[in-house]
């Protein structure tokens, strides 16, 4: 014998665990932008470079200093990338919506059964059609949630993936431009002025404006 599931009290439950998808998604896509901006973040905490690779002991080094995370941020390649990464994760949010206002809907029309089965006129044949529709409705609303759970993951390691893979290119192309830098100045050494590991340094030492210039030569004409 199959259990008509709508009982009192469950559709508020089977409702709100639906609402849930809203704020898991927005959880989620969100931990995509906390997880970007982390990534970063480490990725600018190691020294770049030891150009030379000879220090030695009767020389005092040569040491410059690089703002990494200004240089992302300020690189015209790496805003326009940016960009079109923050459109994409734009697009999967407006999928997710629409997936969530579908289950939605199909939620109302349980709330709608589940009152005309309240109603006190109507026959058992009636009844026991819209028991049938209420739980085929059910079964609907536990595949929306599934679909809805699915995708978002997919999504969210897709998106990962992306944005790791532009972070790693861009960082390469303005650590080639760093080392260029490095080497007309005689630097033996350079390090990440945004790092966690440098205190102090003297802004004389300092070549990021010159560095992003060099990265910014080559942008388009607005």
């Amino acid at each position: 014998m199959v259990k008509f599931l709508v009982e009192p009290g469950q559709l508020s439950r089977q409702f709100w665990n639906f609402i849930s998808f809203q704020a898991s998604k927005d959880t989620c896509l969100n931990s995509i932008h906390i997880h970007i901006m982390t990534k970063k973040l480490l990725l600018g905490l190691f020294v770049i470079l030891s150009s030379a690779g000879l220090v030695h002991a009767q020389k005092t080094p040569i040491v410059i200093t690089v703002d990494l995370g200004q240089l992302y941020q300020n690189f015209w390649k790496a805003q326009e990338a940016d960009e079109k990464f923050q459109s994409t994760v734009e697009n999967a949010q407006q999928e997710i919506q629409g997936m969530y206002e579908e289950g939605l809907t199909l939620a109302s029309d349980l709330q709608d059964l589940r009152e005309k089965i309240k109603t006190p006129a109507m026959t058992d044949e009636a009844r026991a059609r819209f028991i049938t529709e209420a739980q085929e409705l059910e079964r609907q609303i536990r595949t929306k949630e599934a679909e809805v759970n699915s995708y978002r993951m997919q999504t969210e390691r897709m998106l990962q993936q992306r944005r790791q893979s532009i972070i790693e290119l861009h960082i390469s192309e303005i650590r080639e431009v760093i080392v260029e830098v490095a080497k007309e100045k005689g630097a033996d050494l350079v390090l990440n002025s945004a790092g966690m590991s440098v205190i102090y340094f003297d802004e004389s030492y300092d070549v990021t404006n010159e560095v992003l210039a060099k990265l910014n030569a080559d942008k388009p004409a607005q």
